[in-house]
């Protein structure tokens, strides 16, 4: 019987944990792969796929990931151009303030390059109780 009643305390405190890893504060930005400026051929859509180090694909898919302002290590990929079939990763160190909407895309020399930097095409207001 005590075993059962130990196994379920850790089952609540794991379970309290793990809530407490997804929320963010009133203050909290978020990332966006999506293209802001639709008409700029040189950007393509990126995929944010980590935050310092945390993967961010299970939790969030390919949408919005919400982040707390400060200094942060963000982990993009994006589509291989044509004829080629494996993404190569970049990093981009950002300091993100508190509020914020950041639109990050994949900026190339040519469309027909592989190679590409990570750029903070607009960043923008998100509101927010706490927000000025």
């Amino acid at each position: 019987m005590l075993h059962s009643q130990s196994r379920i305390v850790v089952l609540a405190l794991l379970a309290a944990a793990l809530a407490g890893c997804a929320t963010y504060s009133e203050n909290a930005s978020y990332l966006y792969g999506e293209r802001y400026y639709r008409a700029n051929i040189r950007t393509f859509p990126t995929n944010i796929t980590a935050v310092d180090g945390q993967s961010t694909i299970r939790r969030y898919g390919y949408g919005q990931v919400p982040i707390e302002p400060g200094p942060h290590v963000i982990r993009l990929v994006t589509a291989p151009v044509a004829g080629l079939t494996i993404p190569q990763e970049r990093e981009l160190s950002l300091n993100v303030e508190p509020c914020k909407r950041y639109y990050i895309v994949a900026e190339r020399d040519n469309r027909l390059q592989q190679n590409w930097r990570p750029v903070v095409e607009y960043v923008a207001d998100a509101g927010g109780r706490n927000c000025h």
